[in-house]
């Protein structure tokens, strides 16, 4: 009996230990898998960020050549084509309040896949109505996926290691699909119409299901500290990012969206003005891969001081356009400046909170300056055909622009003074 006993003993001792292997392997292989799956610094996660930040706004991207579609195509005003684009903007601006709180309650992955299934059922209907207030509408609930998309493109573009470059591939994907775009579009257009980029944009979106899988599921709490972020700023300071950056973008979008109206008033050709727009991506490709790959190299101050004011020349050259001269190197300067920027502006701000929640209220400034940008264009277009009579003056566009990007730039340089003096990146945090 006792003999058994002992026996028993033993094998229950020896078993025992090798249930817990079992198990600690099984937790081990679990946790490992979970940091897998949290890996923002991966070669597929940079990847699908890029992607989805190229695919999803590209009716953004395009906005010219579709302001110019939906006056050609749908017989609508100038003013009304730069509504739709506009209710598109201001939906994923909203979108931005929306995630801000499902962010850190819903798995990410269900987030990513419902915006692009309502992007692709949007992208249907616009394929199938005419009418104006039905495209503000369809447009708006495209803008609401579209918005949630992008956030959580920044988001994850905040979490990385190097956000300024991080936000130059962002930036590089979406300028890229620009040169393709307005040098193949104004092609196809007066071929296939507005229904036929529904059908492209549709597809295209379709096909983001597959690089989705590589984001993140969820925040990674130790992301930031990996990313050398920390909390630098008070609310007040924050609310002063958020406002440059919002200004920024209501300049950019204000005359963006009617730079083909601008050379069209000029008397341009359509097919000279979509390869002068295509040429001038290629400039907007090099200013995003410049600044992928300075990235702080010169701090933060003086590249984003050169980038404003390039823009802003940019912009001047547009008054009183007379020559294809002047538009060409006007369109080149702007979209070298823009996208050479964007990248040092969006990573200044969003350094400054480590939560990951600036990252969220940035992109609803984007959103909401690119949207607003185009809405108050309109108005500005109208009040000053009420005032002055005659054709459209898009000049009032461009002072518009001009002085919302001079108002933009003081408030960066706090934004910098909130890092240091110089303007250098918050050093890691140890």
């Amino acid at each position: 009996m006792c003999l058994g006993k002992t026996c028993s003993y033993i094998l229950m001792t020896r078993s025992t230990p090798r249930r817990t292997n079992y198990l600690n392997l099984g937790v081990e292989s679990e946790f490992m898998e979970t940091n897998k799956q949290i890996d923002v610094n991966s070669k597929p996660t940079i990847v699908a960020l890029t992607l989805l930040a190229t695919i999803a706004p590209a009716s953004a991207v395009l906005s010219p050549l579709l302001v110019g579609a939906y006056v050609t195509d749908m017989g609508f005003t100038p003013q009304q084509g730069g509504s739709i684009i506009a209710a598109e903007l201001i939906g994923a601006a909203l979108s931005s309040l929306s995630t801000f709180f499902l962010i850190s309650r819903v798995n990410w992955h269900k987030i990513l896949y419902g915006a692009i299934f309502t992007m692709i059922i949007c992208y249907g209907i616009s394929y199938m109505i005419t009418s104006y207030d039905a495209f503000l509408v369809t447009r708006f609930v495209s803008g609401l996926a579209l918005g949630t998309l992008m956030t959580m493109t920044i988001v994850v573009a905040g979490m990385m290691k190097n956000p300024e470059r991080a936000f130059g591939f962002w930036s590089l994907g979406q300028i890229v699909f620009a040169v393709i775009g307005f040098a193949v579009f104004p092609k196809l257009l007066p071929h296939i119409g507005l229904d036929g980029f529904f059908v492209f944009m549709a597809v295209a979106v379709a096909l983001l299901v597959l690089p989705a899988r590589f984001m993140p599921k969820k925040a990674v709490s130790s992301s930031k500290a990996q990313a050398g972020g920390t909390q630098i700023a008070s609310k007040g300071m924050i609310a002063i990012g958020a406002l440059a950056v919002f200004l920024f973008y209501i300049a950019i979008g204000s005359v963006w969206a009617y730079v083909e109206r601008i050379a069209n008033q000029a008397g341009i050709e359509p097919g000279t003005i979509g390869y002068v727009l295509s040429i001038s991506s290629l400039l907007g490709v090099v200013g995003a891969a410049a600044a992928t790959w300075l990235s702080t190299k010169y701090g933060r101050l003086l590249p984003s001081a050169t980038g404003y004011i390039l823009v802003g020349l940019g912009i001047l050259l547009l008054f009183n356009l007379e020559t294809i001269m002047f538009y060409t190197l006007a369109s080149l300067v702007f979209k070298f400046a823009w996208w050479f920027t964007g990248p040092y502006l969006l990573a200044s701000v969003t350094s400054m909170d480590a939560s990951g929640r600036m990252a969220i209220l940035v992109n609803f400034m984007i959103a909401c300056g690119l949207g607003l940008g185009h809405a108050i264009g309109a108005k500005v277009l109208t009040l000053a055909q009420q005032i002055g009579g005659g054709p459209l003056n898009y000049n009032a566009v461009i002072i518009f622009g001009v002085t919302s990007l001079a108002i933009s730039f003081p408030l960066l340089v706090l934004v910098f003074r909130a890092h240091n003096n110089s303007g250098e990146p918050v050093p890691a945090a140890s």
